[in-house]
C-alpha cells in the first residue's frame, strides 16, 4: 500500500472496522518487527516523534556515509564536510567555515592545513585585510566532482523504490519542517542573546 492509499483509508474509507494507528493496522507496517514497531523504532514515548525517526535515519546515513567517504576518497568526516562546503561556497573564511560547519576554529584550522599539505585546498590571504580565503585546488575540484557524483548515486539508490508522488510530498514535507527549525534556531539565538 502506498502512503496516499494509506492517507485515504486513514481518513474514513474504511470497512474493517480498524482505528488509524491501530495495532492491526500497524502490523501491516511494520515489517514484522517485534511488539509492532516500524523498522529503526525506538521504543517508548520518543520513538513516536517524527524528529526521533529523521534523527535515526541521519545517523545511519551519516555511518555509512563516513565509511564511504574514508573509502572512496580518504577523507575523515571533518575533511568531508570541508570539501562539501568549500566545494559550494569557495571561497571561504575560517570564521564562515566553522560557521557552515558547526566545527570547532581549531579542528578546522588543523585540517584545512593537512588539507593544504595534501592538495586538496588553498588558502590566500584576503587582500587588504588579515583574514585566508579557502578554496579547492584543481585536484580539490576533481575530488569534488567524485564526490558530487557518489552522493547523486547514494540518492538515487536511496530513493529508486519510492514513487514520484511519494518524493514530491517528502520534499513538501522537509521544506516546511526546514522552516520551522530555521524558526526555532532564530528562537533560540534570540534566548541566548
Amino acid at each position: 500500500m502506498t502512503n496516499s492509499e494509506r492517507r485515504a483509508q486513514e481518513a474514513g474509507d474504511r470497512q474493517d472496522g480498524t482505528q488509524p494507528g491501530s495495532a492491526s493496522e500497524r502490523a501491516g507496517q511494520d515489517g514484522g518487527q517485534p511488539g509492532g514497531q516500524r523498522t529503526g523504532q525506538r521504543p517508548g514515548p520518543l520513538g513516536e516523534l517524527v524528529t526521533m525517526r529523521m534523527i535515526s535515519f541521519f545517523s545511519l546515513l551519516r555511518r555509512s556515509g563516513v565509511m564511504a567517504q574514508r573509502r572512496h576518497f580518504d577523507l575523515s568526516e571533518i575533511e568531508w564536510r570541508i570539501m562539501t562546503q568549500v566545494g559550494e561556497r569557495a571561497p571561504l573564511s575560517l570564521n564562515g567555515l566553522a560557521e557552515l560547519t558547526l566545527q570547532d576554529r581549531g579542528q578546522l584550522s588543523r585540517a584545512v592545513k593537512a588539507m593544504v599539505e595534501r592538495g586538496l585546498l588553498t588558502r590566500q590571504r584576503k587582500p587588504g585585510g588579515p583574514e585566508v580565503e579557502i578554496g579547492l585546488s584543481d585536484q580539490g575540484r576533481a575530488l569534488y566532482a567524485n564526490m558530487v557524483e557518489r552522493a547523486i548515486e547514494r540518492d538515487r539508490r536511496l530513493t529508486s523504490d519510492i514513487s514520484q508522488e511519494d518524493l514530491e510530498a517528502l520534499w513538501r514535507i522537509t521544506d516546511i519542517m526546514i522552516g520551522k527549525a530555521e524558526e526555532l534556531m532564530d528562537e533560540e539565538r534570540t534566548l541566548g542573546s
